[in-house]
């Protein structure tokens, strides 16, 4: 876990904090940000760009490599505000995962996965009014043949937080709507509590030019996904984030090939 000192101008090691303040509100986001070299510069500042202007308490990034990383962590608002835990590098394959919260963190884990990619999830204990809220950022493997595998390190991830009152788990599933039976309480998939009505592709090639450019094929899924477990919170709100190109210069350059999740979970004042 790393903090951004002004002193050195670098991000240094930090101890975890010991208590966090009262809180009736947790901003939280996802976002795949697609490791693909094409325009990845401009893609990852307006990805910033685009948290900035509406900054969540805590957000987790997929698909995350040395040069996105850079990008984040140069951004002002996040070294002022923002402790931040990465995994990437070799270690993680091509790519890897980022977690920033501007809420105090007891730490942070990287649990490794079954995989054939080499994934696994972030761990993180939020601290908020004495009770602890735990963050659990996720990418599990991809393709239809992998459902299987997907369904064994869901299991993981939610053995993991057994025993855990609160918890929100939110990243990239990579789970078709055939899997959805695989998510049942405690844990509750937000857009579905929110929105039943509607689709929320996070993958949706008849908005996203880039991502219908890149592969040549349609796709329409709910990738990514925000799941919350326990009293203490409840989703209020939820939204897609980066479904419009980052530049009128750039008509068929979206964010990402995937979107992002924007989720405002409320404090159950009624909970223990």
């Amino acid at each position: 876990m790393r903090r951004f000192d002004d002193v050195t101008g670098q991000w240094t090691s930090t101890a975890g904090a010991v208590q966090g303040g009262p809180r009736d509100t947790l901003s939280v986001s996802t976002f795949n940000i697609w490791f693909d070299p094409f325009h990845a510069p401009e893609r990852y500042r307006a990805i910033a760009d685009l948290l900035g202007a509406q900054p969540p308490d805590v957000m987790v990034f997929q698909e995350v490599t040395d040069a996105a990383l850079a990008v984040f962590h140069d951004q002002p608002w996040i070294r002022q505000h923002y402790c931040s835990a990465a995994v990437t590098g070799s270690r993680v394959g091509t790519y890897g995962m980022l977690l920033l919260s501007r809420v105090p963190l007891a730490g942070v884990t990287h649990i490794c996965l079954p995989s054939g990619a080499r994934r696994g999830f972030l761990r993180a204990e939020l601290l908020v009014d004495h009770a602890p809220t735990v963050i659990c950022a996720v990418h599990l493997d991809s393709g239809k043949r992998s459902a299987g595998l997907r369904a064994r390190q869901l299991r993981r991830v939610f053995g993991a937080l057994e025993r855990d009152v609160d918890a929100v788990v939110l990243g990239d599933f990579n789970m078709r709507d055939n899997e959805n039976q695989r998510i049942t309480a405690p844990f509750t998939d937000a857009w579905l509590a929110l929105r039943p009505d509607d689709d929320g592709f996070t993958e949706d090639t008849a908005i996203n030019a880039m991502r219908y450019d890149s592969t040549n094929k349609e796709r329409f899924v709910r990738f990514d996904r925000i799941l919350v477990k326990g009293p203490q919170w409840h989703p209020h709100a939820i939204e897609l984030l980066g479904t419009e190109p980052i530049s009128p210069h750039l008509p068929r350059v979206f964010p990402s090939d995937h979107f992002g999740l924007r989720c405002l979970l409320t404090r159950n004042t009624k909970s223990p």
